[in-house]
């Protein structure tokens, strides 16, 4: 996670240097990719911190609504512990559908909002055990946009991908999105 904030640092300090250029939420196709953390927390069980990498596929529809198709990869596992029992946990692959409500507040910035549906597979193995379990949910979260140039964009956010009965997987991310 404290990489994730250096980095995200670093590449926010370079949007202040960076050359200007109207970088408008106007209509049209865009995509990208995105590094992200996640932390999967459960009741009565240690918190897992995963990354991993995903694309992005979109269309801007106005200036303050668009549509987004995503997919990823976890890159990592990580051991959770269940009482005396430790499991390695992984998240495989996710595929997420989002509706994105865009709020410009400048002509290079602008937040938006995120609200969709995720289907994510997950593995844990105990040793003796060895799970691989599909898991879908409602999924949402905020971010914000900075224009670095007139067709690319840098995103940082912030996603609640799963809440279920005693356990939730968050994700920060940060990603660059192109227009075509």
């Amino acid at each position: 996670m404290k990489s994730l904030a250096v980095a995200a640092f670093a590449v926010l300090s370079l949007v202040a240097v960076a050359p200007a250029g109207a970088q408008e939420a106007r209509p049209g196709p865009y995509g990208g990719f995105n590094f992200s953390q996640f932390s999967y927390d459960q009741s009565g069980a240690s918190s897992a911190s995963l990354t991993g990498i995903g694309g992005v596929l979109g269309t801007v529809l106005s200036p303050h609504f668009a549509v987004e198709a995503r997919a990823g990869i976890g890159l990592n596992d990580d051991q959770i512990n269940i009482g005396p029992t430790t499991v390695m946990v992984d998240l495989n692959s996710y595929f997420s559908g989002y509706l994105k409500g865009i709020l410009p507040l400048a002509p290079r910035f602008g937040i938006y909002g995120l609200a969709g549906f995720t289907i994510a597979k997950f593995t844990g193995n105990s040793g003796a055990l060895y799970l691989t379990k599909w898991e879908s949910d409602f999924s949402y979260g905020a971010g914000v946009e900075f224009g670095l140039a007139p067709a690319t964009s840098l995103g940082v956010e912030w996603l609640r991908m799963f809440e279920g009965s005693g356990y939730n997987l968050d994700a920060v991310s940060v990603g660059l999105n192109f227009r075509f």
